[in-house]
């Protein structure tokens, strides 16, 4: 309980102060436990972050599954055009905890080893690879077009996703509906034979 209770005042402390501008001990205010109680449920700052990045990933994770079984997409156009959409959906219901992977996080890891850098590439590569998936079944099934390169198509489908959701959590653009609708036309317009 108290654990929880402090990874989710960190993580609204991360997202609205910084990483850097959060010390512990207005964590432990907040959160309303003492100083020393943090740290018998985590080892360091560093490690409360860390594990606030690995939960965003268990959770996105989990919500795409969830959602491509709802929604059972017949085509491999359609099962991509739902990754990008519960991408979406996730990032702006999650906005909080997005904050921390796209401002906080790459002040954080300085090698490519790293547990805070790894635990990001993960949710790279899980879309990655589920896009990847879905466009050979595609090609496969004649859904998707064959002249394409498959890994080549889904770094980049990823780096669309993840491109439109940065500019609207930095707000460089306004999140509209048109907008996901627009990507997703032109993807699966690019997609299909």
């Amino acid at each position: 309980m108290k654990r929880d209770t402090i990874l989710l005042t960190a993580a609204k402390l991360f997202a609205e102060r910084g990483f850097n501008n959060t010390p512990t001990s207005l964590l432990a205010k907040e959160a309303g436990v003492a100083e020393g109680t943090i740290f018998r449920h985590f080892k360091t700052k560093d490690d409360i972050f860390l594990t606030l990045i690995r939960n965003v990933k268990d959770q996105l994770i989990s919500d795409i599954e969830k959602y491509l079984e709802v929604r059972a997409p017949e085509t491999s156009v359609e099962k991509v055009v739902s990754i990008i959409k519960s991408f979406y959906v996730f990032v702006k219901k999650n906005r909080m905890e997005f904050c921390l992977i796209f401002r906080d996080a790459p002040t954080r890891y300085g090698e490519r080893n790293d547990d805070v850098f790894l635990a990001i590439k993960e949710i790279y590569s899980y879309l990655n690879e589920y896009l990847l998936v879905a466009l050979r079944d595609g090609q496969k099934d004649g859904s998707v077009r064959t002249d394409i390169s498959v890994e080549d198509t889904a770094c980049m489908i990823v780096g669309i996703m993840v491109g439109i959701v940065r500019t609207i959590h930095f707000q460089f653009v306004e999140p509209t509906d048109d907008l996901l609708r627009n990507v997703i036309d032109n993807v699966s317009r690019f997609l299909k034979p």
